[in-house]
């Protein structure tokens, strides 16, 4: 039996609205379904238009939910394209199911699933659009199925690399102590669940204090309890293609100039070597989630000519 909650019935992700721009709200609040994956019902937001020549999965990365990437689904809802945003295990409204086993491998197997499970919806090609660690899942996800489109990141940091793990944790240490005990007693940390507040450093999540603290004190957000076995396996996620081999599709990074969480360098060390073609566009006075002018400006004229570009492209 599918799960019965709803965003609909909630009200909280409402109080994001009121601080981003028109240009990242969208028309009206996505369809919500129900998607069925190996014994876990993951939660959609799907927004289609008609006549769309692609499909835009928006995916999120550590302490999110796909409603809260509505403000992306906006950007590409306004280039004229379908978008369909998931909330991964154990984040949003999507609850593991028995035998999940959350390993971050799981997240990357259901994001190439749902990939498949779209392009034979309605024969769309996708695109892949990640923000925050969702970047990273996007290129994982890409190089995995070989069929996307094309990638749009806001930033790629490689949790195998302890620069990166310095940024994406909450303090040097959790991501050098905490990682080594899990790592170490893999048994111990894979029945931990902490609240993703105090792991995570939500309070960077924007520049702004007051729009931060919204993150922090939602429930579903800040409130959500991580499961410390998937932190454990996505520092040492190997992915199918390694970045210099990677020819699947066009990738663009899209990456706050300001972000306080995830340094333009951890970012900048990845994206270099990857060797499909590539665009960086710096999205001026942006913090880790943008949404300020004139970045914001930037984020979408950027999203709709990469969308325009590669939905030209030959099939794969």
């Amino acid at each position: 039996m599918p799960a019965t909650d709803s965003y609909a019935a909630r009200s909280y992700w409402r109080r994001y609205l009121a601080f981003l721009p028109d240009v990242m709200r969208l028309p009206r609040a996505p369809d919500e379904e129900w998607w069925q994956w190996h014994g876990t019902d993951v939660h959609l937001d799907r927004l289609d238009v008609e006549d769309a020549a692609l499909k835009v999965l928006v995916l999120h990365g550590g302490g999110a939910n796909g409603r809260l990437l509505s403000a992306f689904g906006a950007l590409v809802h306004g280039a004229g394209q379908s978008y369909v945003a998931p909330d991964l295990p154990g984040f949003g409204l999507t609850k593991p199911g028995p035998d999940y086993d959350h390993e971050y491998s799981s997240w990357v197997a259901l994001a190439t699933d749902l990939i498949e499970h779209e392009q034979a919806r309605d024969g769309l090609p996708v695109v892949i659009f990640g923000g925050s660690v969702g970047g990273m899942l996007a290129y994982h996800a890409a190089a995995a199925s070989g069929t996307v489109r094309g990638v749009i990141a806001t930033t790629l940091a490689d949790p195998r690399d302890a620069d990166a793990r310095d940024a994406l944790a909450r303090n040097k240490v959790w991501s050098r102590l905490g990682f080594a005990v899990v790592n170490a007693l893999p048994a111990l940390g894979d029945r931990l669940h902490i609240a993703a507040r105090l792991i995570s450093k939500l309070e960077f999540i924007t520049n702004d204090p007051v729009f931060s603290r919204v993150f922090i004190d939602d429930p579903l957000v800040g409130g959500a309890r991580i499961n410390l076995g998937f932190y454990r396996s996505l520092t040492v996620y190997e992915p199918p293609v390694a970045p210099q081999d990677f020819q699947v599709c066009p990738l663009l990074l899209v990456h706050p100039a300001e972000d306080r969480w995830t340094p333009v360098a951890v970012s900048q060390a990845f994206f270099d070597r990857l060797g499909c073609d590539k665009d960086l566009v710096m999205l001026e006075g942006c913090g880790h989630l943008p949404y300020e002018e004139p970045g914001v400006s930037q984020l979408r004229i950027a999203v709709e000519d990469f969308l325009e570009r590669v939905s030209v492209l030959p099939r794969s």
